[in-house]
């Protein structure tokens, strides 16, 4: 049964639903906690009007003045960090493998029995994991 908030009736039917002898009852709505538009950062909202512009003039420009530097012309800097592609690997981040791993531990228990984990990522995600109802992440 597909949970109908419209129907104002407060019976456990109209609250939930049954499957397999396990009952699942939906928590009540907290009046005036919604999220709306009204609610909403007005800073938050403005992030809509933001453009992602692969080639746009700053790119341009600043792959102008990268040619420029390997030409010798000389400026206050020495490089230019290509931060636009979203790729901060390329731009010289190391790898998160710690907070990968505990992801992956979290979401795939089974995977705290293999050794490839390092102790201080398995520690972490069963920390996690008693603090998550039932020892699950869930799935989400």
């Amino acid at each position: 049964m597909v949970f109908n908030e419209a129907s104002g009736n407060n019976s456990v039917e109209d609250q939930g639903w049954k499957k397999d002898g396990v009952e699942v009852v939906l928590p009540e709505r907290q009046s005036g906690k919604t999220l709306t538009i009204e609610t909403t950062n007005p800073n938050i909202l403005s992030f809509k009007k933001m453009e992602y512009a692969a080639r746009g003039p700053v790119i341009c420009r600043a792959m102008e003045i990268d040619a420029e530097l390997r030409q010798g012309v000389k400026m206050p800097f020495s490089s230019v960090i290509k931060a636009n592609i979203g790729d901060a690997h390329a731009m010289g981040q190391k790898p998160m493998t710690f907070i990968r791993q505990v992801i992956a531990l979290v979401t795939h228990p089974e995977l705290l029995q293999d050794p490839k984990f390092p102790n201080d990522g398995k520690k972490k995600a069963l920390e996690i994991l008693g603090g998550c109802r039932g020892g699950s992440a869930g799935a989400y």
